[in-house]
């Protein structure tokens, strides 16, 4: 299969919480694109084995949501010579190179659609987004506050400041779809997703078990972590979903919910042991 040549995009996550994943989730988006470049920013960590082609970069510490939230508007710029960047997740990667098409690089902004979002404002989820370099810039503008969520301060509080003083073209909602997914189910192969709950849909048990082991306890205190045990019962993953479970009561998170999500996962399990 021909290798999708990208020369104009950088690759990037930013991740001082779960960097191993991240790099494994930088790998599965090169598997079958050629990026200019593939930046892992992270601080003071190492990989354990040679990651080729994938540069770590010392990003300071990133100790919270808002940290990140920072260093994607007001540092990233300053580390991305591309005319695109394709900002990435521990939680979302390339999926479908296929899927690609050069329609993506006509915009500024591209990324899942929000379900929830008013009319106009739905494309600007940035969890899994390509950006230009009129984006980088433009998120720049001191004007673009509150920063945290990011996404949120560009691609809805800051959108009409954007278009209108700096020329910021957002995908529109029909692209999106095309390009990413994360709340809602596509109706077609897209190039990317976003979101631990579509993680199921993309990974074998085996490796979601893996990954399980690599994520800190606050993930599975998290409604993202309830939301992922009910994927893996959906896509009939009863032990990996166990697994997420048993970690989830070690971490606090005894409440109702979760401990019928536990049992509904045993139960699964034993009726396939049965079969």
């Amino acid at each position: 299969m021909t290798r999708l040549a990208l020369p104009q995009v950088t690759l990037c996550a930013i991740d001082d919480r779960s960097p191993a994943l991240a790099a494994q989730a930088l790998q599965r988006s090169m598997a079958g694109i050629d990026f200019a470049r593939a930046l892992l920013f992270c601080h003071g960590w190492q990989p354990q084995a040679p990651l080729p082609g994938i540069e770590i970069v010392d990003s300071g510490p990133l100790r919270s949501g808002a940290d990140y939230s920072h260093f994607v508007l007001r540092r990233l710029p300053g580390f991305i010579t591309t005319t695109h960047v394709l900002v990435t997740q521990w939680d979302g990667f390339v999926c479908h190179p296929e899927a690609w098409t050069p329609e993506f690089l006509q915009f500024d902004y591209i990324g899942a659609a929000w379900t929830d979002a008013p009319a106009g404002s739905e494309v600007g989820n940035g969890g899994f987004s390509l950006r230009s370099q009129r984006l980088l810039q433009a998120g720049l503008d001191p004007r673009i506050t509150p920063e945290h969520p990011e996404d949120l301060a560009l691609a809805r509080r800051g959108r009409a400041l954007l278009e209108r003083e700096h020329g910021v073209r957002f995908a529109p909602l029909a692209l999106a779809r095309r390009f990413a997914f994360e709340n809602e189910a596509p109706a077609a192969p897209t190039f990317g997703f976003h979101g631990p709950k579509n993680l199921p849909a993309v990974l074998d048990a085996a490796t979601l078990s893996r990954w399980l082991t690599a994520l800190p306890d606050d993930f599975f205190r998290s409604r993202d972590a309830r939301r992922l045990a009910r994927a893996l019962l959906a896509r009939r993953m009863p032990g990996v979903a166990r697994e997420l479970v048993a970690r989830r009561l070690a971490a606090g998170r005894r409440d109702p919910n979760t401990r019928l999500l536990g049992a509904a996962a045993s139960l699964m399990h034993w009726l396939n042991y049965r079969r």
